[in-house]
């Protein structure tokens, strides 16, 4: 007994990695495959193995639990540092409202769905919220893997996730007692326990850790005690206000975020973030029983068409009508379609207390995983979802202009009068889209399209044309003109989205001159392959300019000249102050 929590990691552990591998192969989402893994090793494959293996796993589900909620804290933790608090402020109230009315809207809905069905008051409220709330950790998840936490729809997602997140934290205790509902001093408590956080947050952010990471950057093993003490600290304080241990965890992330360590803090925990959100995520699996009894079947499949229709189009509305276009609306939408991790808490504390029925328990969490495990498919299809939508709305209403509602967008764009022609167009505005753009458009107008406002935002104050949007947008080719342009020149990072630009571009004009960025040479043939004219892979020339000076220095002892050294240092530090200035 002593063993069973190792006994149930290593059941775990190698249950995900074998499915993990296959789904790997078959070219399917990881989180899917980790989802599937508790499915076979929860209540149901058990079942299953007794009855035709006749034999099962003991798995220590409670230890398990607790392990899956640490997934969850570290998840948070690691979207905390990589958030930026000042520009999430800046939407606050479109965050915060919306993500109320939404919470409001869909549990008034459900509410009445569900006392129509049959079930009790607190019963039917408890269903409605638990549809209603989103999960951060799903949409933290992809937005991180398709490195799109800094674009201005992973922002929106993050920032409706996270207010969500506070109001589910102010629902577990009113719902576990409703006489307090209307209770002034437990929302007062509310109030001041997120205004300690957060003062905590500001009190170690200026004066404590600066001085602390700074002191102990160059020992690994202090620096890496240092972020992690960070996490679990702001998870104890945050207990200890009664506070879920995953709003502290965000809480801390967000204390380091504005540091000048945040990358490093970032890399320091990414093993231990995805050690414990696999664990989450077949603890999910784990908890579908299918057990539903007697539950009125139309009232299953509302709850179903509540959370892949409802709850989108909400959010949909709340980010069209703010100003942000339908496409950032529509992903906005999908991102958040799914139950939440909250989902779970909310179902278990119903069942625990008395207030839920075991088959309406069963039939939530069906629908929470259910929604959980198809959310990256649905993401991944919303390019061809938005096109068929815009595709058949502008048939239904011709007239129709989309300008009046992306009024924030345009603050996001800065092109040319005239008509965009034989010009030059970056995909990208890393460091080195930056600066080739500064230094091309000496030979002619210059466009950049970047999906990080931040990044746009920079690159018009230095007078760069720029458009914000993802590089496969039909909208943006527009604008861009893809068809007139003389070259295009892709420096995005994520290969596979490169390979589909180059194949788009090419496939719309075979003439298209197009320069790629590679990051290995097997990359780089893909990309030949796609139909690049030119493959750069900056590594090899950047080894091959060294080994030239190296070989120099040995063969005739003469380095860079100290003029020459001079020069670059000051350019270096041009292009710091350039940096800070306008990010």
């Amino acid at each position: 007994m002593e063993f069973s929590l190792l006994i149930s990691l290593g059941i775990i552990m190698l249950a995900a990695t074998v499915v993990a591998l296959i789904a790997r192969k078959l070219k399917q989402q990881l989180m899917f495959a980790y989802l599937i893994t508790g499915v076979i090793i929860g209540p149901i494959g058990a079942v299953i193995a007794s009855q035709f293996l006749g034999f099962t796993w003991q798995i220590n589900h409670s230890d398990i639990l607790i392990l899956s909620e640490l997934g969850v804290a570290f998840l948070l933790f690691a979207i905390g540092i990589e958030s930026d608090f000042s520009k999430l402020l800046k939407m606050g109230k479109l965050l915060f409202f919306g993500a109320l009315a939404q919470v409001l809207i869909t549990t008034a809905v459900v509410f009445s769905m569900m006392n129509f069905a049959g079930l009790g008051f607190v019963e039917s409220i408890y269903i409605g919220l638990i549809l209603a709330f989103s999960s951060t950790v799903i949409t933290v998840k992809y937005l991180s893997d398709k490195n799109q936490i800094s674009t201005l729809h992973g922002r929106l997602i993050i920032g409706f996730a996270v207010c969500q997140d506070l109001l589910a934290v102010l629902a577990l205790p009113l719902l576990a007692n409703p006489s307090t509902i209307f209770n002034i001093g437990l929302l007062s408590k509310f109030a001041l326990g997120i205004i300690a956080l957060f003062g905590l947050a500001l009190l170690l952010n200026k004066l404590v850790l600066p001085r602390l990471l700074k002191s102990h950057a160059n020992n690994q093993e202090l620096f890496f005690l240092i972020v992690v003490s960070t996490c679990l600290g702001f998870m104890y304080v945050a207990n200890l206000l009664d506070f879920s241990l995953a709003v502290g965890a965000f809480i801390g992330g967000l204390t380091l975020s504005s540091l000048p360590y945040q990358v490093e803090a970032l890399s320091r925990i990414r093993g231990l973030r995805d050690f414990f959100s696999i664990i989450f995520f077949v603890s999910l699996g784990m908890q579908l029983t299918l057990q539903f009894g007697n539950f009125p079947m139309l009232a299953a499949i509302a709850m179903f068409l509540v959370v892949y229709l409802l709850n989108p189009l909400i959010y949909f509305l709340i980010v069209y009508f703010s100003g942000y276009g339908s496409r950032t609306a529509l992903t906005v939408g999908l991102a958040l379609e799914q139950a939440s991790e909250f989902s779970f808490i909310l179902a278990a504390q119903a069942l625990a207390l008395g207030q839920m029925q075991a088959n309406v328990y069963s039939l939530a969490i069906t629908v929470i995983v259910v929604s959980m495990a198809t959310t990256p498919y649905v993401l991944e299809s919303s390019g061809g979802i938005y096109s068929r939508l815009d595709s058949l709305f502008r048939k239904l209403f011709p007239k129709y202009s989309n300008k009046r509602f992306s009024k924030k967008l345009k603050e996001l764009e800065s092109l040319p009068k005239e008509e965009l022609e034989d010009h030059i167009v970056i995909l990208g505005s890393g460091v080195f889209g930056t600066s080739l753009a500064a230094v091309l458009r000496n030979y002619g107008s210059v466009v950049i399209i970047d999906h990080n406002p931040s990044n746009v935002l920079a690159n018009i104050n230095k007078k760069l044309y720029s458009i914000y949007g993802s590089v496969d947008s039909p909208e943006v080719w527009k604008k861009a003109n893809f068809d007139k342009a003389k070259l295009i020149i892709s420096t995005i990072p994520d290969t596979n989205s490169a390979i589909n630009v180059i194949q788009k571009l090419k496939k719309a004009n075979k003439d298209v001159v197009i320069f790629a960025r590679a990051h290995n040479f097997d990359e780089a043939l893909k990309m030949y392959n796609a139909g690049a004219e030119s493959v750069i892979l900056p590594q090899v020339l950047g080894s091959n300019e060294c080994l030239r000076q190296i070989k120099t220095f040995i063969e005739s002892g003469r380095t860079i000249s100290s003029k020459m050294k001079n020069e670059y240092i000051n350019y270096l530090k041009e292009k710091i102050e350039l940096e800070k200035k306008f990010t």
